[in-house]
């Protein structure tokens, strides 16, 4: 039996062949007309839920600008959340450009600004933002006065701009406890909501995942710290908190808005536990995904 005249096996010699034989004369079919080409492998697919996890510049408070990019670089770190005293509002245009030019070329993007006061003042509040929208982000983490929502309503739909309440622990008495975000954000535009600061509410003696189910699409941003039992901060997975069951609590309420770490130990030598945390979220957020 031969291959033909063109090198082809017929669906006659095939059925004698049998398997194996008909596998050894398509091989040797291959080999002597055809190149195998290897292809790339297609993309993986993207997880079903995502996070873009990044950090709170006042981890780094102790560094100046320059350092704080540097750094988040060298870690691979792409989001920040900057305090004013890194990313001053009463820049000049030009040192504005400047500082979104290294962050571009660091591949950093800053997408949310805080923590911020907010008051009735309407002027200051467009000026607050207008400045979000020539920065390039659009979320405030803030410590608003309870008479500037009416006007936060309004300034908050024409910017498209987000106001995210941020709680600061026990001895926040207007911002402390779940309740209290739940009754400030009632009603309010969908722009206005709460950015949960993990540590602080557990040192508040709230539950976390039980604030993150109740406040649900309220959740607009989020500052995460780990804390051990005696609710001291420690490297993020060294905790109490379960960071699967968190992370699989934020998927339940669709969460999409910033999320920074927020490291306040080691101030001197912030980087290593920085890291490790950063690697200890990200394995919790593929396993939750």
């Amino acid at each position: 039996m031969g291959l033909g005249d063109e090198g082809r096996v017929s669906r006659r010699d095939l059925l004698r062949l049998g398997a194996a034989g008909a596998a050894a004369a398509l091989a040797g079919c291959v080999g002597r007309t055809q190149k195998v080409v290897a292809t790339p492998l297609p993309p993986p697919a993207p997880l079903p839920f995502s996070v873009d996890i990044g950090l709170q510049s006042y981890s780094l408070r102790n560094f100046k600008f320059d350092d704080v990019v540097a750094k988040m670089k060298e870690a691979g770190i792409h989001f920040v959340e900057f305090t004013p005293g890194h990313f001053p509002m009463g820049m000049k245009p030009e040192e504005l450009q400047a500082a979104q030019a290294k962050l571009a070329a660091a591949e950093i993007k800053a997408n949310a600004y805080g923590v911020c006061g907010f008051s009735k003042d309407e002027a200051g509040i467009r000026r607050m933002f207008d400045f979000a929208k020539k920065a390039g982000f659009d979320c405030y983490t803030a410590n608003p006065a309870p008479d500037a929502f009416d006007l936060l309503d309004k300034l908050c739909d024409e910017y498209d701009v987000k106001v995210a309440i941020h709680n600061h622990g026990p001895g926040d008495k207007r911002w402390g406890r779940t309740q209290q975000l739940l009754d400030g954000t009632k009603d309010r535009h969908k722009n206005i909501g709460v950015c949960l600061d993990a540590g602080h509410l557990i040192r508040a003696g709230d539950d976390l995942l039980d604030a993150v189910h109740k406040l649900g699409p309220r959740v607009l941003a989020f500052h995460f710290k780990d804390v051990n039992e005696q609710n001291h901060d420690v490297v993020v997975g060294k905790g109490k908190i379960d960071l699967v069951a968190f992370f699989t609590a934020l998927k339940a309420v669709k969460f999409a808005g910033p999320f920074s770490l927020e490291y306040e130990i080691d101030a001197q030598n912030p980087m290593p536990g920085i890291m490790a945390s950063v690697a200890a979220l990200r394995e919790a957020l593929a396993k939750a995904s």
